[in-house]
């Protein structure tokens, strides 16, 4: 893809969230983009929650969902009423009851290969002809050696994922700098490094229309990274802090745009992609990145499924 307007001559788009948990409401004003342009979307994201959510540790398979329709190894539809076996609501079944309308599940719990052939099968099956990852904050810039990293593991699988479709794809960035994991030097530095390879296809803001109807999805879900973005939008720009105070973020108007970039110039850019590409399990993958010195989502919330 050389410009994001090559989207608007899909017909039918998969606009996921890449990191689990509240990713799934960034994908909110690319949706309402693309429906804008006539194009049919399936909204989805990761069944990955925080350990606040779900206190098992690392993703849910598909196996483990109540109240879906599989469609792939690697997808299954659900709606308000998909839980785990236990008895957890992800972001995405919030989603389902704020918007009216199915929404795709995915499961990264076979690694990134496993991963892209199940979206590959399931894009097939439901006609997609594009997909889009976004992330909400832009830690999916991450060359890798950035101290602020915490969740290596699922923007790496996703990314690396996606980087092995045969169809269309790109990369959506909302709410910049706003999930505190990349400082604001540090994301100026890599967009320009994208940037120059030709990797910036395009941007879209957050229009007051898109920002009421995001105001009332978060009230229902616990992001801080897709929450911020629409208190800048209403002029609360600056420092805040996030995760209870453990982290603070510097927001400017940037944050309330979502930056559509080239899915393999990031992933060219971006050691945990490399890292986890190919692999098979999740197991897998979190290996190879705790071997070369990641600190990985999922080990911390094994540590903390130890600690208690």
């Amino acid at each position: 893809m050389d410009s994001f307007e090559e989207v608007f001559d899909c017909s039918r788009a998969l606009v996921f969230g890449i990191g689990g948990s509240g990713d799934v409401v960034g994908t909110l004003p690319t949706v309402r983009l693309l429906e804008q342009h006539g194009i049919e979307t399936v909204i989805g994201g990761l069944a990955w929650e925080r350990s606040i959510v779900d206190p098992q540790p690392g993703p849910r398979s598909i196996d483990e969902l109540d109240e879906v329709d599989r469609v792939s190894e690697s997808l299954a539809l659900g709606s308000g009423d998909t839980r785990t076996h236990d008895g957890i609501a992800f972001a995405e079944t919030a989603v389902a009851s704020c918007l009216g309308c199915d929404v795709a599940f995915l499961d990264v719990t076979d690694g990134a290969e496993g991963f892209g052939e199940g979206l590959e099968t399931a894009c097939d099956r439901l006609d997609i002809d594009v997909v889009i990852g976004v992330d909400s904050g832009g830690d999916v810039l991450a060359s890798g050696s950035e101290p602020g990293i915490v969740s290596p593991l699922a923007d790496g699988i996703s990314l690396a994922a996606l980087a092995q479709l045969s169809l269309p794809t790109c990369i959506g960035m909302f709410g910049y700098g706003s999930d505190g994991e990349l400082t604001l030097s540090e994301l100026h530095r890599n967009v320009g490094s994208v940037a120059a390879d030709g990797g910036l296809l395009g941007a879209w803001g957050l229009s007051p229309m898109v920002g009421d109807e995001l105001e009332r999805i978060v009230e229902e879900i616990p992001t801080d990274a897709s929450r911020l973005p629409l208190r800048v939008s209403r002029g609360d720009v600056g420092t805040h802090s996030i995760r209870d105070g453990k982290r603070t973020v510097e927001l400017t108007p940037a944050s309330t745009v979502t930056f559509y970039l080239e899915t393999a110039t990031v992933a060219n850019h971006s050691d945990m992609a490399s890292i986890v590409s190919g692999t098979c399990s999740l197991e897998d993958a979190d290996r190879r990145l705790r071997s070369e010195g990641f600190d990985t989502e999922l080990s911390y919330e094994r540590s903390r499924d130890d600690d208690g």
